[in-house]
């Protein structure tokens, strides 16, 4: 049982992660005030003509919260191997970019970068969170 909340934990600030790093992509590259978020041909013309650096934002966003949910995961977890934890976290988020990707169309290179962003970081900080030396 507690691994399973450790999962549950580490996808919540995953997804708490995420929000802020978007935020922050959000405030450096703003949308246009007028974009309709309720209209997709909208939002695929905006993906299709945003700025490169607005799109990075997102596997940065993914990486960022699939490494701290993966550490807070494999903190949370108990057994052997609790870095196996961040990869679970990793692959939730994995999941869920793949819905979004599926939903909202998106240049290539991000639908090639997704798996990376996702299950690299959550490994790392996995392991990262499984120090348990201090």
């Amino acid at each position: 049982m507690r691994n399973l909340f450790a999962v549950v934990l580490g996808v919540a600030v995953a997804v708490f992660a995420i929000m802020i790093v978007e935020l922050i992509g959000h405030a450096v590259y703003p949308p246009p005030a007028d974009l309709r978020l309720d209209d997709p041909k909208a939002i695929r013309d905006y993906i299709e003509h945003a700025p490169f650096l607005a799109l990075a934002f997102v596997p940065i966003a993914w990486a960022a919260g699939a490494f701290c949910g993966g550490a807070v995961a494999a903190l949370a977890a108990s057994g052997r191997r609790p870095q196996r934890f961040g990869v679970i976290v990793g692959a939730v988020l994995l999941v869920a970019s793949a819905m979004n990707l599926w939903v909202i169309p998106h240049p290539a290179w991000l639908v090639l970068a997704t798996p990376f962003a996702c299950l690299i970081p959550g490994r790392i900080g996995g392991a990262v969170g499984a120090r348990r030396d201090y």
